[in-house]
């Protein structure tokens, strides 16, 4: 929302500059007040919504605030000791996103919590952005210890609202900040006409005061008088007297730069843009500078380098079907990942730091592309190039590069982690002029500082920038400490400001010895300084390590067998011990203690353990179901005296995943929560029930479950149920109307516990609504088959039902929409996952919850810390926004959220290519309890590339206990980064929730193997439910012992419940397969390229139950036996299907088709109860006819049946059998 209000900010300077200069400039000043008395004090609520708790009112952040649940809502604050007290400031967040509110509330006060008064009676306030969006409420002194706020309304919300409660007496002033900008700089220092430029500004803190932490420091650029950039990033802290470089990283048509234009301009730039900051002088946030933009982007002869002199790989190649570029033509065919490249051969006079402006051209899909940019055969660094108007538009990009002197090469690569296409015109290279840091060590420490060989040493080095830049955060400062022969490494991410200090810590694992430590900053080379030789620093101080008598274990390993357990498995733990120490373990029981979870068993050796040498022991576990961490302690009773007493701990970085085994024959997946049907429910107040007996597919009811739901069109109208099972989680499965653009209506409905109203719950179509006029669907209204009606929402209760209550959704809001209501869906919410030993938080490295800012960053830098030192992933409860595609490069790590129920990861980008999880796995991922969703709604004519999860997913990798939707797919489990193709092996995906996807639910492709989904609800996906495609694209192998166990898919539309299209050995066993929409319960054929049946040598579906699947109407408008096999192009052969229950087909219920073939299709024990339920007897293949229990239109191929038992067939003849087809029945 910050940036609409900046677009708007923009054309009242472009129309009339000095009225927006007056507006823009004119902020509110605050006198500074005393100590807030109830910042970080005790606070409660009387109820709350989803994560916006209590604490959040008065932790100093106007980004996180409470929210009650219903009215009234009290908040309370314990101010510890009875003060004198006379005022109350109440704040919401300032930023223009939220809306203008009235909250209707009173103050109290107490001291003794027991007995309140009233201070302020009950009065309506007004919270506006315009005007600092805070209310202060004055009251005569008064001693009190408990402060409380009573609310009873609130326009913007259904409870009270309070993102800082401030308590105020007499006392000492804190201070006020003043900003101010010292300096404007930007990049490249001289630009050139066209030139891309990137603007910075210098903010000096000259108050009295620090400003707020959480707060955005906004800055905008203005050149010439309009708004070009901005910065809306930084929200830490500047204390008085302190600076900060803030950099820019947006604008209008979200550019983060200036296209240049010649000429002489004036830039401005203006901190603290829309008054979100109060300051002591609100008049000098401005400071101007003049730049001047040169004619020409043409650089001094010799420095310039043509595309048609690189060298091209990867399928790049000269082109000159566009205009505008310079010398003979240009580089396109950027465009294969992991291989395109020009390479340019550059001449250096001498080392150093050079500016390197690529000009290229970006219209790709009016994003951002990348490349990564190598420099001697070394990557550098990726750069983003800002899309452009069109392909005969060109821009530049300036890198600045550290070249040798003489010959250098520089290229531009297509890496995996890059998304290419762009075409390149030429390269120029000349020397840099722009202000760098200096970054020396100034001191150098050490503790212990007396060690004994084998302690952990930690070396701390102070770090200051003593050049004329602040280095750039985000970059891994690397600081090198040196200890005789031997390297240890620690690191920051932190900018260092221009005089700035930092420390930067590392541990060694000493060895007997003297030794003088040495550090070196920036030992990566990856920070640009005017001064690259003075890094380095030498202790004064020897470190002097002595021999050790004693021993030293550690565990080096944990592991479990079996490695999948299920309730009730005797786990065998296994630790191995080494001893690292100096001396021999003997004669004493070494005590291992493994922890599963809260759970500790222990096992034991007393055999001796030599310097060196290891032992292995072992312990028992009875397993329980849930997902564990798993750590094992060496010496758990002490019995040793060790060298280091602490280091004796390991926690494994893979959860041990406990599954509740199914019930002997049961069939779908076992779920925690019960489902409550409407048509089973009490209605009233105009509420209508709808239903679709014979799958009429223009009714919405033919998608509902069980095609029935209730409608309410009417204010007052309502559906309701007495549950049976307690829990506080609640997911409701809806419809309301598109729009004639396709982007959906936004309404709510209200929901009713045993008559009182406990939460209001926010609907859209936005994600909802497909349309086919083919088997390609469009987004918006097109006159075709409607599809995807549906859609769901979830919700916590402020209390858990139990056993008895009712629970009501009622329509209340008095707009005109009539909405649906299929089913409610309620479960336990468990306790969250508290944060894992050994592991790192997102939170740890930036990310905020709960806010508006992009996590994506603070993400990557915790995986690569976390990937590097062998640590999890943490990631806490809330919401945290990622701007782009997660892309997971890491070698065995484990990341877990808080559980699906707390911890919500949310895709903010509705564009192609720019959300969703991509693995670049190369061993094994341990990913779960996490909620995933995005803003996706468009496949993109098949080219969204936005699943929830896909690419590489190593070897034995597990994803489990998670919840995603409103992805293209929620799993693509294939790799097109690589030839061969690297394909998934061993992969477990379990306990999920796979649902209202624009595609596939989850698909196994390109030679995927030995993988299973387990215990999975998979529901209303636009594609196949589960599927597996043998691709063979990039040279992938065939996919072989895959299988689909215990799972529940529902609601599939245009696709099959289950498609396997080749391969072998496959396995679908115990699924339950329910009102597939368009399509077939389970389908095989071999229509897509690739892998097939040819050598099969034997795939089987076991103990599955279809019901209401099948069709007549799919995209082709023919129709689909609830198990269709077609041999479009190649035969069908060594399939077996076995204990198969069909129920209520809604045409046909087995179909056979295509004249590729079938040898050695065998169908046993198969019940066909109910055939022909649509009514429509049309046909694409063949004459008009009614449901059948076994249809051919094939005359090529056999198949037995052996124990058919029918029912309730449509079609007088069972069988409708195409002449040459050998049906054979037993």
């Amino acid at each position: 929302m910050r940036r609409v209000f900046k677009k708007l900010a923009t054309i009242f300077l472009a129309t009339t500059v000095v009225l927006a200069q007056g507006l823009v400039l004119s902020k509110t000043s605050y006198a500074a007040d005393a100590a807030n008395l109830a910042l970080g004090k005790s606070i409660v609520a009387s109820n709350y919504t989803q994560t916006y708790v209590a604490t959040n009112a008065n932790d100093g952040n106007v980004n996180t605030y409470w929210e009650g649940a219903s009215y009234p809502s009290t908040l309370t604050v314990d101010l510890g000791t009875v003060q004198s007290v006379n005022k109350v400031v109440l704040k919401l967040n300032p930023d223009s996103a939220w809306a203008k509110r009235t909250q209707t509330l009173s103050v109290l006060g107490s001291t003794d919590n027991s007995t309140y008064n009233t201070l302020v009676a009950a009065t309506t306030y007004t919270f506006d952005p315009a005007t600092g969006n805070s209310v202060t409420i004055n009251f005569s002194s008064t001693s009190q210890r408990y402060i409380r706020l009573n609310i009873t309304a609130n326009s913007g919300a259904t409870g009270g609202q309070v993102a800082e409660f401030e308590v105020y007496g007499a006392g000492t002033t804190t201070g006020t900040p003043d900003l101010v900008v010292t300096d404007i700089t930007w990049n490249p220092a001289s630009p050139a006409t066209n030139n891309e430029v990137t603007f910075s500004a210098v903010i000096k803190n000259q108050g009295t005061g620090a400003t707020p932490a959480g707060v955005k420091h906004g800055l905008s650029i203005f050149v010439d008088g309009t708004q070009v950039n901005w910065c809306d990033t930084f929200n830490s802290s500047i204390p008085a007297g302190g600076t900060a470089t803030l950099t820019c990283n947006g604008g209008p048509s979200s550019k983060a730069t200036w296209t240049a234009t010649s000429g002489t301009h004036t830039v401005r730039a203006f901190i603290d843009d829309v008054s979100l900051i109060a300051e002591s002088n609100e008049s000098n946030n401005n400071l101007e500078k003049s730049i001047t933009v040169s004619t020409t982007t043409i650089p001094p002869s010799g420095n310039k380098y043509e595309g048609e002199a690189a060298t091209l790989s990867g399928g790049a190649k000269i082109n000159t079907d566009h205009t505008g570029y310079s010398g003979s033509g240009f580089v396109d065919g950027i465009q294969t990942a992991g291989a395109s490249q020009a390479s340019f051969n550059v001449n250096a006079a001498s080392a150093g730091y050079y500016d390197v402006d690529l000009r290229y051209a970006n219209a790709y899909n009016g994003n951002p592309m990348t490349l990564s940019v190598y420099v001697n055969g070394t990557k550098v660094k990726q750069t983003s190039l800002p899309a452009l108007a069109d392909w005969n538009t060109w821009g530049d990009k300036i890198e600045t590069l550290s070249l040798n002197s003489g010959n250098n090469t520089i290229a531009y690569k297509y890496d995996t982690t890059d998304t290419g296409n762009v075409n390149i015109d030429y390269i120029t290279v000349n020397s840099s002029t722009s202000a760098k840091a200096d970054l020396v060590v100034t001191g150098l420490t050490f503790a212990p500082t007396n060690p004994t060989a084998g302690q952990t040493v930690t070396f701390t080095a102070t770090v200051k920038n003593q050049g004329a830049a602040a280095t750039t955060a985000g970059l891994n400062n690397v600081v090198g400490f040196n200890i005789g022969s031997t390297k240890v490494t620690g690191s920051t991410t932190a900018s260092i400001p221009v005089g700035g200090t930092t420390t930067v810590t590392g541990t060694w694992t000493s060895v007997a010895g003297t030794f003088t430590p040495s550090a070196n900053v920036d030992d990566t080379n990856v920070i640009i300084e005017s001064n690259e030789t003075n890094n380095s620093y030498t202790s004064s101080t020897q470190l002097v390590v002595t021999a050790p008598t004693k021993p030293d274990l550690v565990v080096t390993d944990v592991s479990w067998n079996p490695s999948n357990p299920q309730t009730g498995n005797i786990v065998t733990l296994t630790a191995t011990v080494k001893n690292q120490g100096a001396a021999t373990t003997a004669g004493v029981a070494n005590v291992v203690g493994f922890n599963v979870g809260s759970t500790k068993v222990t096992g034991s050796t007393t055999s001796s353990i030599a310097t060196g040498a290891t032992a292995t022991v072992t312990a028992s576990y009875t397993a329980v179901a849930g997902s564990y961490t798993v750590s094992a302690n060496a010496d758990d009773t002490n019995a040793f005296a060790e060298i280091d007493e602490t280091n004796n701990s390991y926690t494994s970085g893979t959860q041990m995943v406990v599954t509740t085994p199914p019930a002997p024959g049961s069939r779908g997946a076992t779920v925690p929560y019960t489902r409550y049907e409407s048509e089973d429910a009490s209605i009233g107040g105009g509420a209508v029930l709808r239903t679709a007996p014979t799958f009429d597919y223009s009714l919405t009811a033919s998608e509902a479950s069980n095609q029935k739901y209730v409608a309410l069109p009417t204010n007052g109208s309502y559906v309701e149920w007495t549950v049976n099972q307690g829990g506080a989680g609640v997911d409701m499965r809806f419809t309301m109307p598109d729009t004639a653009d396709g982007m959906g209506l936004s309404g709510s409905l209200d929901c009713y516990v045993n008559g009182t109203k406990v939460s209001t719950i926010s609907l859209t179509s936005y994600y909802s609504w497909q349309y086919f006029t083919s088997d390609q669907p469009a987004d918006a209204p097109n006159g075709g088959q409607a599809a995807f009606r549906f859609d769901e929402t979830h919700f916590k209760l402020p209390t858990a039902l139990k056993a008895g209550d009712k629970i009501r959704i009622q329509k209340t809001n008095g707009d005109s929409i009539e909405y649906g209501v299929d089913f409610l869906e309620i479960e336990p919410v468990p306790a969250a996952i508290s944060k894992p030993a050994n592991s790192l938080s997102v939170t740890d490295y930036g990310a905020t919850p709960n806010d508006s800012t992009d996590d994506l960053t603070a993400f990557n830098s915790c995986v690569s810390a976390a990937a590097s030192s062998g640590k999890t992933v943490y990631i806490p409860e809330g919401k945290f926004n990622l701007g782009g595609m997660w892309t997971i490069n890491a070698n065995n790590i484990t990341i877990t959220g808080a559980g699906m129920w707390y911890t919500n990861l949310q895709f903010t980008s509705p564009n192609s290519a720019s959300g969703g999880i991509s693995l670049r796995v190369t061993g094994t991922i341990d990913f779960s309890n996490v909620y995933m969703n995005s803003m996706l709604r468009t496949r993109y004519n098949q080219n969204a590339i936005y699943k929830a999860f896909m690419d590489n997913f190593g070897t034995n990798s597990r994803i489990h206990d998670f919840w995603e939707e409103h992805f293209e797919c929620g799993f693509w489990v294939a790799d097109y980064a690589h030839t061969p193709a690297i394909p998934a092996d061993g992969l477990i995906i379990s306990n999920g929730r796979v649902r209202n996807n624009l595609a596939d639910g989850i698909n196994f492709c390109q030679g995927t193997k030995n993988s299973t989904v387990q215990n999975c609800s998979v529901r209303n996906n636009g594609d196949d439910g589960l599927a597996m495609w043998p691709d063979s694209t990039m040279n992938a192998p065939m996919e072989v012992n895959n299988t689909f166990s215990y799972n529940t898919i529902e609601n599939n539309w245009r696709a099959a419940a289950i498609a396997i299209f080749g391969g072998s050995g496959h396995k679908a066993t115990n699924n339950y397969i329910k009102d597939c929409f368009m399509g077939s319960g389970i389908r095989l054929n071999t229509v897509f390229p690739g892998y097939h049946f040819e050598n099969n040598t034997g795939i089987t579906f076991s103990d599955t139950t279809i019901i209401n699947s099948g069709t007549s109407k799919d995209c082709y408008n023919g129709e689909r036996g609830a198990i269709d096999l077609e041999a479009s192009n190649t035969g069908i052969k060594n399939i077996t299907f076995s204990n198969i229950d069909i129920i209520n087909a809604q045409r046909d219920a087995i179909q056979f088709g295509y004249s590729g073939g079938f040898s050695n299709i065998n169908f046993n024990n198969i019940t066909i109860d109910g055939t022909g339920k649509d009514n429509i007897t049309t046909s694409r293949f063949s004459q008009p006819h009614l449901g059948e229990a076994i249809y051919t239109y094939t005359n090529n191929g056999s198949a037995t049946f052996t124990n058919l038992t029918m029912r309730n067939i449509e079609a007088t003849d069972p069988y409708l059998i195409q002449n040459g087809f050998v049906l054979t029945v037993k």
